[in-house]
């Protein structure tokens, strides 16, 4: 037998599946994800603004080369101990993956916990997945513009406050919201707050689960990390094979 080959045939093509419309999911493990969601994002926006001992209780100061937690005074010549505790939370990251799966990325991961916070925003301005996909395929009006804009407009105030947030771990919360305030900011700290307000923008807006399973190496090796016990969300061959008609009790 002989078989026609063509040469465009044995050319991979890349997959490329289009946009991915997120339904908006409810349920009780979806009431967990997005309270543990609202409890972390709040603990970081908070966590700058903590007072120990008339000072910020928690402060990177790239400037004097200080680590200050709680009281106690890091300086570069201890990163040992920075690195150690990375080590105990990258063990017990891995403990956790070796029991729980993929718990990590699905309740606790920033990209996870940013990227449900832009869907939401954009559910509430343009509507469920099937009003999305109908929004996105129909000619743009002025309707269309108005939902658009409003959307982006959102998503990058909350990129520049997370940004700002995230700058405020290095530089003093109280006065760098004052600079903010009053359009101080230096040079230096508008390209830092510019440049994470564009990371988290692109991430959380566009890239999305992209970044999960192309850019993050968690997702690469975290498999290696299961064994038979690992609790996966995965297919059942026991109960779903052989596949055609069956009686319920079986």
């Amino acid at each position: 037998m002989k078989f026609d080959i063509k040469e465009e045939d044995m050319i991979i093509k890349p997959y490329n599946s289009g946009p991915i419309y997120i339904r908006e999911q409810k349920g009780f493990f979806q009431r967990i994800r997005r309270n543990l969601g609202w409890l972390l994002m709040l603990t970081f926006i908070a966590i700058p603004w903590i007072q120990y001992n008339g000072q910020q209780a928690v402060l990177l100061d790239v400037a004097t080369q200080t680590f200050t937690i709680f009281g106690l005074t890091l300086l570069p010549q201890d990163f040992m101990i920075l690195a150690m505790l990375f080590m105990v939370g990258a063990f017990a990251l891995f403990f956790v993956t070796n029991w729980l799966g993929r718990v990590w990325c699905g309740y606790t991961c920033p990209q996870t916990i940013w990227m449900l916070m832009f869907t939401w925003v954009e559910q509430r301005i343009e509507g469920t997945r099937n009003q999305r996909i109908k929004l996105d395929k129909t000619q743009w009006t002025l309707s269309t513009w108005r939902k658009k804009i409003t959307k982006h407009i959102a998503w990058v105030v909350i990129s520049v406050l997370t940004a700002t947030s995230f700058m405020a771990y290095f530089i003093p919360a109280k006065s760098l919201y004052l600079e903010m305030l009053t359009f101080d900011w230096s040079g230096i700290t508008t390209f830092w707050v510019l440049f994470f307000a564009g990371c988290t923008y692109g991430n959380a807006g566009f890239l999305r689960e992209k970044m999960c399973t192309i850019a993050c190496p968690y997702s690469r090796f975290q498999s290696v990390m299961f064994d038979k016990d690992t609790l996966v969300v995965t297919y059942d061959a026991e109960r779903g094979e052989s596949r055609g008609p069956r009686k319920r009790k079986a």
